[in-house]
Formats: structure tokens, sequence, C-alpha cells
């Protein structure tokens, strides 16, 4: 019920939102464009509310050229940095578009890097207004880019208000656990050779 409840505000925010963005379109395009972001934003905020972050990195542009290797490295990778905005702020609800939102700090996940984005700097914005489940008043704004002809989520960005006490220093403390989940792995060492080898304890 919550699940279903979720998809039909989204629909009716974004098909609203869908008008103001593309006004200057012929009326078949702006409704083409209205449905496939709708459809992308709907989509992504069901994966996210369901914990399936593999399924809602996978709605990401990613650079055609990179090999399927990378790719899915990559969806890994994003997929993980998405986990960490669910387990930091919670699920977002109480969606009210915001074309003029106030200062906020926010993190943001994306498939490509800025260098890659340089060459497509035309994009569409969702900014929402949202209470997070863990974080109570805060933003959610998505972006879209058209690449070879297919709309896809350029970026997401979650954020609080920057008149929130605290908000600032809770931002960088979930950007510092991004930045620690994106560290390669350090690979397995073999067994010492030691005859008394050295054991670290911990509490965890």
């Amino acid at each position: 019920m919550k699940k279903n409840l979720l998809i039909l505000t989204c629909c009716i925010l974004l098909s609203a939102l869908g008008s103001r963005a593309t006004g200057q379109e012929s009326v078949e395009t702006q409704e083409s464009i209205e449905a496939q972001l709708q459809s992308l934003s709907v989509e992504f905020f069901s994966h996210m509310a369901s914990s399936e972050y593999t399924d809602a990195s996978g709605l990401f542009h990613y650079p055609v050229d990179y090999t399927s290797e990378k790719r899915s490295e990559v969806i890994h990778r994003v997929s993980k940095l998405l986990k960490i905005f669910v387990d930091e702020f919670g699920i977002p609800s109480n969606y009210k578009i915001n074309e003029t939102p106030a200062p906020y700090y926010n993190v943001t996940v994306c498939g490509g890097d800025m260098k890659y984005w340089e060459q497509y700097p035309s994009y569409m914005q969702i900014p929402l207004e949202v209470v997070f489940s863990r974080e109570s008043d805060g933003y959610v704004i998505i972006l879209f880019s058209n690449i070879h002809d297919k709309w896809e989520i350029r970026a997401v960005a979650y954020g609080l208000p920057a008149q929130r006490p605290g908000a600032k220093e809770r931002i960088v403390e979930v950007m510092t656990k991004m930045l620690i989940t994106l560290q390669p792995e350090e690979p397995q060492k073999p067994p010492s050779k030691e005859k008394y080898p050295i054991v670290l304890a911990s509490n965890k």
C-alpha cells in the first residue's frame, strides 16, 4: 500500500513538472519527455524504497565507451552509494516540487565523472522537497540528460536545509562514508610466516 502511494505521488508531481520543464517543445515531444522522466523517477523511487539498489543504479547513464566489465563495476559502486543514501537519510516521502529551494547542503551520485559530463552540459532538473524517514525535512534533486536520444538519470542528490543546525556537518559525515565506500579493497595478504603472528583485537 505504501509503495503504491509512493508511485502515485511521484506520477502526479512529475506530470506537473514535465509541462513546466519542456514548455517550448511541441505537445507531442513534451508528452514524450514527460512520460520518460515520469517513468524513470517512479522506477527509481520504487527501487530505493524496496532496497533494490542495483536496479536503481541501472537507471543511471554511464559513458558509452565503458567496457561491460567497467560498466558493471561502476554500477556496483553506484548501488553501494545509493544504499548509503537510504541508510543515512531514510526513505523520502511527502514530495513537493520546489523550483527555488532554500540553500541546502547535499551529496550527489552520478554515473560519470565531471570531465565526461562537460561534453553534455544540457540537462533537466526535478527539485523535490521531501521528508526523510531518518533526517526529517530535506531535498531530493534528480537530474536527467538525453544522451544518444535516450533520457536517463544523470545524477541524484540528497540534501538538508542549510539553516538546519548541524546540516553541514551531517552532510560531511555522509560524504565521508561515501568516500570510504569507494576506496578500493586492499588485496589479502599472505598468511604470516611468523611463529607467533600478531592478531589485532576488536570489539566490533
